[in-house]
C-alpha cells in the first residue's frame, strides 16, 4: 500500500503472464481533466511510444480521455513487467508537465499538490495507485476492449462518432488512416 496524505491507495496487482494482452487504465490526479491540452497529450504519446520500443510491447488500441487513458497492450517477450512499462510511459511525461508548470508558476500546481506525512509537498499528475490492469487471453475479449476504447468519447458526449476523436486508435484500426495520427498502432499478432 502507498500512503499519500490522508488517503491510502492500494497498489494494483499485476499478473505478467506470457501470451496475455493487457487492458490498462490509469487516471489523472484527482480525476482532473488534465489531458485536454494537446501538447501534454503529445508528450504522453511520445512517452508511450518510447516505452513500447524500449520494452518491446505492442500497442493494439488506445484512447486518451480528458481525465483517464485506456491502453490495450501486447508484450512481445515471454518475460516482461507491465508495471515497468507503465512507469516508463507515465513518469517522463508527468515530470515534463510538472516542470513546465513550475517554470510558469501555474496556479494548477496547487491542485496537483500532495502534502506528505513529513509536511513536504509532492506534485502529482497521475492518480496514485498504479491504475487498473486487466489480463486478457482471448481475441474476442481484446476486440471488445478495443471497441470500448473507441466508444468511450461518444458515450461521454465528447464527439458524435468515434472517428471524430483524434486521440484514439479508431481511425488507424477501422479506417486505415496513417497520416497525422497521434500514435502508431501495431498489427494484432496473437502468438
Amino acid at each position: 500500500m502507498s500512503i499519500h496524505g490522508p488517503f491510502i491507495y492500494r497498489k494494483a496487482a499485476r499478473i505478467d503472464t506470457p501470451g496475455h494482452i493487457h487492458f490498462y487504465t490509469f487516471s489523472c490526479y484527482r480525476r482532473l481533466p488534465l489531458l485536454t491540452n494537446e501538447l501534454w497529450r503529445g508528450w504522453l504519446a511520445d512517452s508511450i511510444s518510447h516505452a513500447r520500443q524500449r520494452l518491446k510491447i505492442d500497442l493494439w488500441a488506445y484512447v486518451f480521455m480528458p481525465e483517464h487513458v485506456h491502453l490495450l497492450l501486447k508484450p512481445r517477450q515471454e518475460k516482461y513487467r507491465i508495471s515497468e512499462f507503465m512507469q516508463l510511459a507515465k513518469n517522463p511525461m508527468a515530470r515534463r508537465v510538472i516542470n513546465s508548470l513550475k517554470k510558469t508558476h501555474s496556479p494548477l500546481l496547487k491542485q496537483l499538490s500532495l502534502v506528505q506525512l513529513d509536511g513536504s509537498v509532492q506534485y502529482c499528475y497521475w492518480q496514485p495507485g498504479g491504475g487498473h490492469d486487466l489480463n486478457i487471453w482471448t481475441m474476442k475479449k481484446a476486440i471488445e476492449k478495443a471497441e470500448y476504447c473507441h466508444r468511450n468519447p461518444v458515450k461521454r458526449n465528447l464527439v458524435q462518432s468515434p472517428e471524430k476523436w483524434r486521440w484514439s486508435s479508431f481511425r488507424w484500426i477501422e479506417q486505415g488512416m496513417r497520416e497525422n495520427e497521434p500514435m502508431i498502432v501495431d498489427d494484432w499478432v496473437d502468438e
